[in-house]
């Protein structure tokens, strides 16, 4: 039986939640909310690497998370469907089973197809997971709220995360992928292990920090407006730093 889960981050291929949202996933996980990554596929695609390796530097990468669960769907690497009705019932059974009430998908800014079809299927799950006659083999559950993640192209956030005292802890998750990071002798050059990848990565939190006048930041787009009783209590709390 599903356990419940207050998080899960949906990624296409393992290491690709962590690059996108490792810094929020550690910080929720340390606050003490239970979060998982649930990677679409096994990533057996991938020019470097083998499903075993990839299983093994995932599993090493959610406890550098410090992560509830891990979760893989084994969907088909480079067959990700948004539309294709197995695959939307298996996400929308997950939402029933887990109840999360925060689930983070790729932005729709997004060079790989497979990121472009999972951010399209898991909007169309955090939709229908909600009606009873879809997929009515489970009941319903209350729409977790859908945050869009950053993915290859830049985006303009809804808000960004200071992930300041995180940003370690989602270098050394991706560090965990030696098969995909690191060029050696025997694996064929991709972007993912052009040393520049991660320099990217913290060139990403850096400037999406700089927005909020912390030295690391996580960008996230939201579809809703939100609802604030007190704007001056979370945009303009004492002490805090009044910037131009």
């Amino acid at each position: 039986m599903q356990e419940r889960l207050d998080v899960i981050a949906f990624a296409p291929h393992p290491d690709d939640a962590e690059a996108a949202c490792g810094g929020l996933l550690a910080k929720l996980a340390g606050f003490g909310y239970r979060v998982a990554i649930c990677d679409l596929t096994r990533g057996e695609l991938a020019t470097n690497g083998t499903v075993a390796e990839r299983r093994a530097e995932a599993a090493a990468a959610s406890r550098a998370l410090r992560l509830a669960s891990r979760l893989n769907l084994e969907l088909p690497d480079g067959g990700i469907r948004a539309h294709a009705e197995e695959q939307l019932g298996r996400v929308v059974a997950l939402l029933r089973a887990s109840q999360p009430r925060v689930i983070i998908g790729p932005h729709e800014a997004a060079r790989h197809p497979d990121h472009l079809e999972t951010h399209g299927l898991v909007r169309q799950a955090q939709f229908w997971c909600g009606v009873a006659r879809r997929f009515p083999d489970l009941p319903p559950v209350q729409r977790p709220l859908l945050l869009r993640a950053l993915d290859y192209h830049g985006m303009t956030p809804s808000f960004v995360v200071d992930i300041s005292e995180q940003l370690d802890a989602k270098l050394q998750a991706l560090r965990c992928y030696r098969s995909q990071f690191e060029r050696g002798a025997d694996s064929a050059p991709t972007l993912l292990n052009d040393p520049a990848y991660l320099e990217r990565i913290v060139t990403n939190a850096r400037t999406y920090g700089q927005l909020i006048g912390r030295r690391a930041g996580e960008p996230y787009a939201i579809d809703s407006a939100v609802m604030l009783d007190d704007p001056i209590a979370v945009l303009a709390p004492e002490n805090s730093e009044v910037r131009a």
